[in-house]
């Protein structure tokens, strides 16, 4: 099988954002349609305070981030007691027919103690509906940290496919692992692939030094910028998009901008894991600034990730008026800091839950359950340089759950 420094001035901000918000839904440029107009995001006071407070690395809210917690020593799982294999008539009922590996395809290499999501898609091909009294069970081999079982989030009714995820970690020595799993029927037997349908379906890795915390595979779709045909071309005063040499070029013309996105006008999405792939210019400093934003629903309101000059990362949620910090400027050494650096940015949106990525390397995870799905954009945002500008060459995106 194969797988977000300076003092804000308070009066003149605020009168700012009062004119442009009133005068132009906070950008001036022509619109294209309304939907797919880029955003001016008018900060509030306290969005921008935080830039001039956060020179610091500030420590998460325990209510609002979970980071990846330091190893600690476990004792050997526990191998559930197995059912008996299926007779013939559980089998004509449940039966599993394995459709992709949608994370971590066979042998990806995984950095010692990597976290990382597993998830398989697979298809009902029995004449029983599989309801949340299923579960997906470990039956032998590596557990890597795993949950003994799981149940399954929704029925799944005949010739239905699923995609069911388990919470996994690497070990710490180097070397091949493999996990095997099924399915557990509401009678407590087992089931899963094969002729017979009894066989395990499984999660294999290869641990190595320097290994990826994320390998996907083939995304569900890809933008190399052969052209801007997939994105509004942002051009006001403060900001500039220009498609160019296969790259999509961001540029913060003045310098104190807020953050200004161009979404794309790809549809609305809603469970996923987008990355992006950006280079700084050759001027870059400070919390200057560039990401993405995500399941916006309309071109007011979203969530932000991005990446900092000096080697910082947030995630805010804007509904138009008001900022709400998820997570605030936080230092990571997986994000190469300076000018002239290239990035992997990536965000795991799942239900309300967030898993933020640098360079495939987990960081924090957050949650917010206030926006579902929508589309999805770039931005740029300038605390010090001017004509600070972001050269992006990828942008893509995985497709979870059905």
């Amino acid at each position: 099988m194969n797988r977000g420094n300076r003092l804000l001035i308070f009066a003149v901000s605020f009168l700012l954002i009062s004119v442009t918000l009133a005068g132009c839904g906070l950008l001036s440029a022509p619109q294209p349609t309304p939907d797919l107009l880029a955003t001016s995001v008018a900060q509030t006071i306290a969005a921008e305070l935080t830039r001039a407070a956060e020179e610091t690395p500030i420590p998460p809210s325990p209510t609002q981030v979970t980071v990846q917690p330091e190893p600690t020593a476990t004792e050997p799982p526990s191998t559930p007691t197995l059912s008996p294999t299926p007779t013939i008539d559980d089998a004509a009922c449940n039966r599993v027919e394995f459709v992709t590996d949608v994370t971590i395809e066979d042998d990806t290499a995984l950095a010692p103690e990597a976290t990382f999501l597993k998830v398989w898609r697979l298809r009902n091909v029995g004449e029983c509906t599989w309801t949340t009294d299923y579960a997906l069970v470990f039956v032998d081999g590596d557990q890597m940290d795993g949950d003994d079982e799981i149940a399954l989030p929704r029925d799944v009714a005949p010739e239905e496919t699923v995609d069911l995820s388990v919470e996994l970690k690497a070990p710490e020595a180097e070397g091949s692992y493999q996990g095997n799993w099924q399915l557990r029927n509401d009678a407590g037997r087992l089931f899963g692939i094969g002729e017979e349908w009894d066989e395990a379906f499984w999660v294999k890795i290869v641990v190595e030094e320097g290994g990826d915390e994320l390998a996907l595979g083939d995304p569900t779709w890809r933008d190399t910028f052969a052209s801007g045909a997939n994105w509004f071309l942002v051009d006001t005063e403060e900001t500039y998009f220009e498609v160019k040499d296969g790259n999509l070029i961001m540029e913060a013309i003045p310098a104190g901008t807020y953050d200004n996105w161009g979404l794309s006008i790809r549809p609305a999405i809603k469970d996923f894991y987008l990355e992006i792939t950006a280079r700084t210019g050759a001027v870059c400093s400070g919390l200057d600034d560039y990401g993405v934003l995500i399941r916006a629903p309309d071109k007011e309101q979203g969530y932000v990730y991005g990446f900092s000059c000096n080697g910082r990362y947030r995630i805010y949620k804007w509904d138009g008026e008001n900022y709400t910090g998820l997570q605030a400027w936080r230092a990571s050494p997986h994000i190469l800091s300076g000018p002239n650096q290239t990035n992997r940015l990536g965000i795991w949106a799942e239900g309300d839950t967030f898993r933020l990525y640098a360079n495939g390397k987990f960081l924090a995870e957050v949650s917010d359950d206030e926006y579902k799905e929508g589309r999805f954009g770039l931005f740029i945002g300038s605390s010090e340089t001017a004509h600070f500008k972001v050269y992006v060459e990828e942008v893509a995106y995985w497709l979870i759950g059905d």
